[in-house]
């Protein structure tokens, strides 16, 4: 039987959620790898320990951050490195880089599901163990809690309250440092709980809505960039593409801080062909135009310029995709290919975004299928297909050459 986008996406769909390790999420596990049998994949499935969702991230910080703003008139020299640590640990976090506050208390296994496809009888510099290219064609499958911070009116000012917190934050480390340097002021014990008060309305803001609404039904966000990575795969297994080895990596845990995408690349980059390995990453392309990503990032910008981006840049200027996919940015949080950024592994990010460069409906109860409009999805899989076949042509040559 043929791949449908349109089955899977409404079988995703049909499941109230899926949230990182929950009984719901094993029901997604289970149809995503049938689909991936369904085409010949070899399928594995991934366990990894992660926080069930970023909740408990926060609160661990704010808590951290709160004790030692209270502390800090009896405790010294202590609060103040107690205080820079959770700073340090909240600035890793919502930097989009590792932060071992990641790895406190309560933990639960989620898991990435792969599917795997080794093309034989043609190899690198005619060793047919080692691929011509390998293609990661990445979606993740889990959804997001509901936030209030997302709402229409209030999710063009979260990139600046985020900033803002960091601020206050450094602000915080700052205050009790000079506070043990003799620096007093009758402003201090004002600004001290001032900043208690920010920080503990900030955390139930952004909180709130899981603990009231649950998780998004994650149409949009993320089953469309689930049946684009398939869709892909599908495609590219229908070219003459020999010593191409594919494989789809649908992650767990993303909204949990991009958890699953983390352990997949730190557990099996040592086994991948160094300079010719390739990420395509699949998020959310519903509501929108097609965008590929150039600009991501909290306070420090992550850059995608590499040689699969400067193909896909190249595909921009030309028909069809010419006025249809645009570049794009995005500040709100981050995608799963941050970790290949910062690893310098190529990658290509393609979303969908409004006329006003937002992702309608992400993080919202309206997150539904009903309302979610798919037509940027042909068209993603169309720009990934052709991009990779351009990068693949100049591998073969290389390879041929060797």
């Amino acid at each position: 039987m043929p791949f449908s986008m349109d089955t899977l996406l409404r079988d995703l769909s049909r499941l109230p959620h899926r949230g990182a390790a929950t009984a719901f999420e094993a029901a997604a596990i289970e149809r995503l790898s049938l689909a991936l049998r369904e085409l010949q994949a070899t399928v594995t499935v991934e366990p990894f320990r992660t926080p069930r969702t970023y909740v408990t991230v926060i609160y661990w910080l704010i808590a951290g951050i709160v004790t030692g703003l209270l502390t800090a008139p009896w405790l010294g020299w202590v609060a103040v490195l107690w205080t820079w640590g959770w700073v340090t640990l909240a600035w890793l976090f919502f930097n989009w880089r590792f932060s071992p506050v990641t790895r406190l208390p309560p933990q639960v296994t989620s898991h990435n599901v792969i599917g795997r496809w080794r093309e034989t009888g043609f190899g690198y510099a005619g060793d047919q163990e080692k691929p011509v290219m390998k293609v990661i064609l990445m979606a993740h499958y889990d959804t997001a809690p509901i936030s209030l911070l997302y709402r229409t009116g209030a999710v063009n000012s979260f990139h600046t309250t985020l900033v803002l917190s960091l601020v206050l934050m450094l602000g915080a480390g700052l205050l009790v440092l000079f506070e043990q340097l003799g620096f007093h002021s009758d402003w201090m014990p004002w600004i001290r709980y001032g900043l208690i008060a920010y920080f503990v309305l900030q955390a139930l803001l952004g909180t709130l809505g899981y603990w009231l609404y649950g998780y998004t039904n994650g149409a949009s966000d993320n089953a469309t960039g689930v049946v684009a990575a398939i869709a892909t795969a599908e495609r590219l297994r229908q070219l003459y593409m020999p010593g191409l080895e594919t494989e789809v990596v649908l992650t767990g845990a993303e909204e949990a801080g991009l958890i699953g995408s983390r352990a997949y690349l730190d557990k099996h980059i040592g086994s991948w062909p160094q300079g010719r390995t390739v990420v395509v990453n699949f998020d959310t392309l519903g509501n929108g135009s097609l965008r590929i990503i150039k600009h991501t990032g909290t306070v420090e910008v992550i850059e995608y310029t590499n040689d699969l981006m400067r193909t896909a840049e190249r595909l921009l200027e030309e028909k069809p995709f010419r006025g249809v996919v645009k570049p794009g940015r995005w500040h709100t949080a981050d995608f799963d290919s941050v970790w290949f950024v910062r690893r310098k592994i190529p990658v290509m990010t393609l979303t969908a975004m409004d006329a006003r460069g937002r992702m309608p409906n992400i993080h919202r109860p309206e997150d539904q299928l009903l309302v979610t409009d798919v037509s940027a999805l042909p068209t993603a899989v169309d720009f990934a297909i052709q991009t990779l076949v351009r990068l693949y042509q100049t591998y073969e040559i290389t390879a041929e050459r060797l």
